[in-house]
């Protein structure tokens, strides 16, 4: 997908080949997209008429920094798009063939946009738009696991944090160096659960990058290819610790404000969803991306990786490192939890 030339016939030629006869007028790569590669294609239609899509597919190995499933994320669309509940860009086709482009690819419609993080970096109001993004969110966590059936729902919630937990702890044990910090965490976390909510949608990667703004002032949630079913504040967790590096941080102004406007919208209530839950779930839900971002640094390391992207994961493995500490500190604060996790990992929850 990446070599522009060779990919103005080849797609050109897979529209001509199973939907109809086209001519592809401009292929170009579209910046920004961290773990998938992305391409705005202009399509002129044999029988009359001209369309916008983008092409979103995985890059080469050598160049990826996160891993995830297309066919998994294909299907999630089609979900959402027939759901409707969450407002997602339709997917159009789907490649499930590498061989076409070295990849599988989505085609999905073009949205005439810009993302959230660009207009609040041009300006936008950040109070005027906290209370959006809470309900963005509340609707996300509002899609029900029987409404996006192709994700797989897990057994139980303790189970499911178990998983979770114990992942954390894999991943120090696997690492190429040692991180006492994630087996600080895994203590931490295990030994202060909060209490169980129902399993609900989870995007995985929701921050403002991910959602596009249109000039009539829609909004559209991008990006699926980390969505799972969880629990509802991982969204709310992940999105505290990335815009903790990437600002500004809506909910960070007035959270109490920004959580009262997701529990009245998602109906979750106090006892739940909290300064405190926020906290834990800033940790717990970023397993995904700092795994992805650690098999970067180790593939730097014994020569399996390259490229800019994949050393710059260095970097960002130590800021969310801070994230993570600022936020125990901040549910310790609230709860008057001692400033020692339980030296047993496997304790129970208090």
């Amino acid at each position: 997908m990446l070599d522009v030339e060779a990919m103005v016939p080849l797609v050109g030629a897979w529209l001509t080949a199973n939907v109809r006869p086209a001519t592809v007028r401009r292929y170009e790569i579209m910046t920004g997209g961290f773990s998938r590669v992305m391409a705005r294609v202009e399509v002129e239609w044999h029988d009359g008429g001209t369309e916008v899509f983008v092409l979103r597919g995985d890059p080469p190995p050598e160049l990826a920094t996160l891993d995830s499933d297309r066919d998994q994320e294909w299907a999630l669309l089609g979900d959402l798009t027939s759901d409707g509940t969450v407002p997602v860009p339709p997917g159009r086709w789907y490649v499930d063939d590498a061989a076409h482009f070295g990849t599988k690819a989505l085609f999905i419609d073009h949205v005439p946009s810009r993302t959230l993080q660009a207009e609040l970096d041009d300006g936008l109001d950040p109070a005027a738009t906290a209370e959006r993004l809470a309900d963005v969110m509340a609707r996300v966590a509002s899609v029900t696991p029987e409404r996006v059936s192709t994700l797989p729902c897990p057994p139980s919630w303790d189970a499911y944090i178990d998983d979770k937990i114990s992942a954390w702890q894999r991943l120090a044990d696997e690492h190429v160096e040692a991180v006492p910090i994630i087996q600080y965490l895994t203590s931490w976390m295990d030994a202060n659960r909060p209490q169980p909510l129902p399993f609900r949608l989870v995007h995985g990667d929701l921050q403002a990058a991910n959602v596009l703004v249109t000039p009539e002032g829609d909004w559209h949630v991008i990006d699926w290819e980390f969505a799972h079913i969880g629990d509802p504040r991982e969204d709310l967790g992940y999105y505290n610790a990335y815009s903790g590096a990437v600002p500004p941080n809506l909910a960070a102004n007035d959270l109490e404000t920004f959580l009262a406007r997701f529990r009245a919208t998602s109906g979750f209530g106090a006892d739940a969803v909290n300064a405190t839950t926020f906290a834990w779930f800033t940790i717990l839900s970023t397993l995904s991306a700092v795994a992805g971002l650690h098999a970067g640094v180790a593939g730097i390391a014994n020569g399996t990786k390259r490229g800019t992207a994949v050393a710059y994961n260095s970097i960002i493995t130590t800021v969310g490192y801070r994230n993570f500490l600022d936020a125990i500190a901040a549910l310790e604060g609230a709860t008057d939890a001692p400033a020692t996790p339980a030296a047993d990992p496997a304790g129970s929850a208090p």
